[in-house]
């Protein structure tokens, strides 16, 4: 299995890791992220050849987890499950949060809107970590993010996704009417396409780092904005603003938006950090 690994600093730089991880029982340790940093690991599932780690892979499961990955129909939706849950275990138990933390021994809950989170065992010599991290994956992508001490979701999206629908009629139904002048704005269609997925990410990995997913925020009750009618993230301050009286929607967050692989963007919604501005 190739995890591929991004270090964000709090000013978005971005380092760039290929390490190769061929059995869970060589993972090596890695230091918790600072609080200014976001650790995001990916995987592309065509590239996990072995059956031999597969199988590993399945011993770390959890039953009901087990049960969830080979109900899927079909071989590659068997394993790009699998490879999920397999990235998620195999990263958190890397980090240096006490010692003989195996992949296997982790335990997951999800909050009242379904986020997954750890269950940590509750002792009185050892305080829960405060390690957060989320989840995302298309079928040709797997990625997961992790923080210390902020909330954080994430989003991938394929750069060549195609839309049945018209996008801006599509748009209409789902974001607000600010994003859909500035989609609207935008005369070339394939620019346009970019940016919509683009859009859809940011709007995506915010209800998730609030943790209360499309359900408990539709897209259409907030809107992104660019600073300075800029609409690249690499380029501009992105700012939420909640539409009416939208009370569980906060806006001290930040963004980072980047390509992986080539193929995909993503993008990392995280809490501001309160000693550093932001």
């Amino acid at each position: 299995m190739l995890p591929y690994f991004c270090k964000l600093g709090i000013k978005m730089k971005i380092h760039c890791f290929n390490q190769k991880m061929f059995s869970t029982s060589a993972l090596s340790p890695l230091q918790l992220p600072s609080r200014m940093e976001t650790h995001l690991w990916y995987v592309l599932p065509n590239e996990v050849k072995s059956q031999s780690l597969l199988s590993q892979y399945v011993d770390l499961l959890s039953p009901p987890e087990k049960d969830h990955v080979f109900s899927m129909r079909g071989d590659e939706l068997q394993k790009s499950s699998l490879l999920a849950r397999a990235l998620v275990r195999t990263t958190i138990s890397r980090y240096q949060i006490r010692s003989c933390v195996s992949p296997k021994s982790l335990v997951f809950g999800k909050n009242a809107h379904g986020k997954p989170e750890v269950i940590w065992e509750q002792r009185d010599d050892w305080p829960p970590p405060p390690l957060h991290f989320n989840l995302s994956h298309t079928s040709s992508l797997i990625a997961c993010g992790v923080t210390v001490d902020s909330p954080i979701g994430i989003d991938v999206e394929e750069k060549q996704r195609t839309m049945k629908n018209n996008i801006l009629s599509f748009a209409k139904r789902y974001f607000s009417r600010e994003e859909v002048e500035v989609l609207s704005a935008i005369s070339d269609p394939e620019a346009q396409r970019h940016q919509f997925i683009k859009l859809w990410t940011l709007k995506e990995a915010y209800v998730k780092a609030l943790g209360i997913g499309f359900s408990g925020a539709p897209f259409n009750t907030f809107t992104i904005r660019f600073s300075d009618a800029n609409t690249n993230p690499e380029d501009s301050t992105i700012a939420i603003v909640p539409l009416e009286k939208q009370t569980n929607l906060t806006t001290n967050w930040q963004f980072a938006q980047v390509e992986l692989a080539g193929s995909h963007y993503a993008a990392i919604c995280r809490q501001k950090d309160d000693l550093s501005g932001g």
